[in-house]
């Protein structure tokens, strides 16, 4: 079975049925942020397709909105994470000596650091907001980047095709770009993936614990948050949101492990 591409299909369908849900919602079939007190917990129904919160609101449409906040803050996170990353873990593969020392110290001490912790603490200081959240989940994200970069750069640089590149005078930029940026961007997906399920499980905790995305705009963290105070009276207020997350979390996973697996055992290329 092929793994990376199940686990694809899968992230894929529940993003295209949310973009589909968006654009019904867009047409004017629910609203996520006004409150209506005349359908309070309203069960699933042709007016509200997965029924309303407990201020009326379309779940669909937040849950819509929900999940398009948190896609777009791991994306975000793993923006920042890849930019700071893999040019500090080039630039220590490539140079060596004290560089190499200096950011090899800088990313031991970094990951001394409980990154979870390390992240609520920060979210905690600097308050509720995408941005500060964004920032407390990039802290310590590059460090794997930069370590990954650094490990396979050391790797390739040994190999006869980049001494010969050398020797024929290629310039460093052209030689990361033709021989060392594609030898290391296998190890490189492995980790945007990691990256991304971190990001995405990190604020939906972060936002659960009323540190993440403020209220009222919706994220799949804070859902579970407000539906917990209605479990026993409306399911449908939590079971909504713990799916969408259970499934995009599913589908990540999936595609990590038949990944790795597809990129075991592959050789350098020239």
């Amino acid at each position: 079975m092929r793994l990376p591409l199940w686990g694809g299909w899968w992230v894929g369908g529940v993003l295209l049925v949310m973009v589909v849900a968006g654009v019904l919602v867009a047409m004017g079939m629910g609203d996520a942020l006004t409150p209506d007190l005349t359908r309070l917990l309203q069960p699933p129904s042709l007016q509200a397709w997965l029924g309303t919160d407990d201020l009326g609101r379309d779940l669909l449409a937040r849950v819509v909105l929900g999940l398009g906040t948190s896609v777009g803050i791991a994306l975000a996170v793993l923006v920042v994470t890849a930019a700071v990353g893999i040019p500090l873990g080039l630039l220590a593969g490539w140079c060596g000596g004290r560089v190499d020392a200096v950011i090899t110290l800088v990313t031991g001490m970094a990951l001394s650091f409980p990154g979870l912790l390390l992240a609520l603490a920060l979210a905690a200081m600097l308050g509720a907001g995408v941005g500060n959240v964004v920032v407390a989940l990039s802290v310590l994200g590059w460090v794997g980047f930069c370590r990954l970069a650094r490990v396979q750069v050391q790797q390739v640089l040994g190999l006869p095709f980049v001494a010969a590149a050398q020797l024929a005078g290629l310039p460093w930029w052209r030689l990361w770009l033709r021989h060392l940026l594609p030898n290391a961007a296998p190890a490189l997906w492995v980790e945007a993936l990691l990256v991304l399920l971190g990001a995405v499980v990190a604020e939906a905790a972060l936002s659960f614990l009323g540190l993440g995305i403020p209220a009222p705009q919706p994220s799949l963290g804070g859902l579970l948050r407000d539906g917990l105070r209605n479990l026993l009276v409306a399911p449908h207020v939590v079971l909504v949101p713990a799916v969408v997350l259970f499934g995009l979390t599913l589908g990540l996973n999936v595609a990590l492990e038949g990944l790795q697996k597809r990129l075991a055992g592959g050789k350098p290329r020239a």
